[in-house]
């Protein structure tokens, strides 16, 4: 008798191993809940040779595709959620009384991995250097960053709260800033806080339409905006939002949560082929809008996106990072830019400038020539082939946290200096980097100098003749 129910185990685990195997021959999983492609089946020969990853890549292929894959995801989670009290996914983190948060913005509620000064100051030119392009271009120009949920509803997070390195976030060291610099800036935290009421999802990373609300309300009043408040328009109680943090831990059990729905017509339409609110490019037109707007947002913009696209004739929404700032601005001609970056991706701002031809710059100051370890680069962007970026890492001790950076580049008979954006590397934060279009060069050979510019001394620190790529 013991043999047989031996034997019947060892054959329902074997039936439970082969499943997901057998299984993909009629069940596959081809979609998922992340925010993600799903891996393909890789090839057995690439380039006319033996793929030597193949069994690698095949084994990332079956974990993502196997058989009944939501089903067993979801049984995982309820055993790791209901009993041990943990997510089974390392990109969610199980809170307390059914929250759920990104893992993503762990550190800044932890006030860990904080930008350094000089990151900082990166962070802020970079932005400062974008508005006074817009601007002069004749439009307005508008920073916001949205809150992480647990910068708000902390109260909910797990055992975390004692592991708290500082109180200090990215968001305070920049807000710091944006004053000094001028840089007109909708603040979402004070906005946010200033509520008694929840405005964000339990089990969502995002805020809740009546938290979008407010975030449209904030920015538009900013801006001076004439705009519909929504204070007259009836609004519904549904409970219909399944949360993207939800549907990622359990595929097959999450259960909806409730949510607002104005009952408002809206007017606008979409001009571009519209699948989706996570699209990176969406065009709108409205005939009873007022005004243009070109809109760089994240996925704190797909609530936001409907309710700006019902109050500007024109409106232009893109996801794409860096932005591709110069090539919208000069297609489309907005008469207002909005910036919109969750504040997990702060970061951004010192790694990631928008493309755009540097701005031009005078410097009538005497030149104090240094022989330093600076480095300097040309090459063909590797976002915008129309553009070069000239580039490289300062010698660190020419640096300060405020020191600024101009490169003077010389082709043929032509010299002009341009102000650079200052950027942030993986393992340094005192890189910088210059666009400049292709077309505005006439020979195969540019003079390049890096000069920088601390407590109003100028200091040329490389001075290197390069050769253009050429075009691949």
């Amino acid at each position: 008798m013991k043999k047989i129910g031996s034997s019947v185990f060892v054959a329902a685990c074997l039936v439970l191993c082969l499943l997901p195997f057998a299984g993909m021959a009629i069940a596959p999983t081809n979609t998922t809940t992340e925010n993600r492609k799903l891996v393909s089946f890789p090839e057995i020969k690439e380039e006319g040779k033996w793929n030597q990853e193949w069994l690698s890549q095949a084994g990332a292929y079956f974990e993502e595709h196997f058989a009944f894959r939501p089903y067993f995801v979801t049984a995982d989670s309820e055993i790791m959620g209901k009993v041990f009290g943990v997510s089974n996914m390392d990109t969610v983190i199980d809170g307390q009384d059914g929250w759920l948060y990104y893992t993503a913005t762990r550190d800044d509620y932890l006030g860990a991995a904080v930008l350094s000064e000089r990151g900082v100051y990166n962070a802020l030119h970079n932005l400062s250097l974008f508005q006074r392009y817009v601007e002069e271009n004749g439009a307005k120009f508008l920073f916001t960053s949205a809150p992480n949920k647990n910068s708000l509803y902390g109260e909910h997070m797990p055992y975390y709260a004692g592991k708290k390195v500082s109180d200090v976030k990215n968001i305070d060291l920049l807000e710091a800033g944006f004053e000094k610099e001028n840089i007109p800036y909708a603040d979402l935290f004070a906005a946010f806080e200033n509520q008694k009421e929840t405005l964000y999802l339990k089990r969502d990373s995002h805020w809740n339409q009546k938290g979008a609300l407010l975030a449209y309300h904030t920015m538009l009043s900013e801006l001076g905006k004439e705009h519909d408040a929504y204070e007259t328009v009836r609004s519904i109680r549904t409970k219909t939002e399944y949360g993207d943090l939800n549907r990622m831990v359990y595929p097959k059990s999450a259960v909806p949560e409730w949510n607002y729905k104005y009952e408002k017509e809206l007017s606008y339409q979409y001009v571009s082929d519209f699948q989706s609110v996570e699209d990176a490019w969406i065009q709108t037109v409205n005939e009873k809008g007022q005004g243009s707007l070109l809109m760089f947002r994240d996925s704190f913009g797909n609530t936001l996106l409907p309710l700006m696209a019902d109050v500007y004739k024109d409106g232009y929404f893109s996801k794409i990072v860096p932005y591709p700032a110069e090539e919208y601005m000069t297609q489309y001609h907005p008469d207002t830019v909005i910036v919109e970056k969750v504040e997990r991706n702060l970061s951004e701002l010192a790694k990631e400038p928008p493309v755009m031809t540097g701005l031009s710059a005078r410097i009538k100051d005497e030149l104090q020539e240094k022989d330093t370890d600076t480095t300097v680069s040309v090459k063909g962007s590797d976002y915008d082939m129309s553009y070069l970026e000239i580039g490289g890492m300062l010698d660190d001790e020419y640096v300060k946290k405020d020191t600024n950076v101009y490169v003077t580049v010389q082709c043929a008979d032509k010299v002009q200096t341009y102000e650079a954006f200052t950027v942030s590397k993986e393992d340094s934060d005192n890189g910088y980097l210059l666009y400049l279009p292709k077309d505005s060069l006439s020979e195969d050979w540019l003079d390049v100098s890096v000069i920088t510019k601390t407590k109003g001394k100028y200091t040329v620190l490389k001075q290197k003749k390069c050769q253009i790529p050429a075009e691949e």
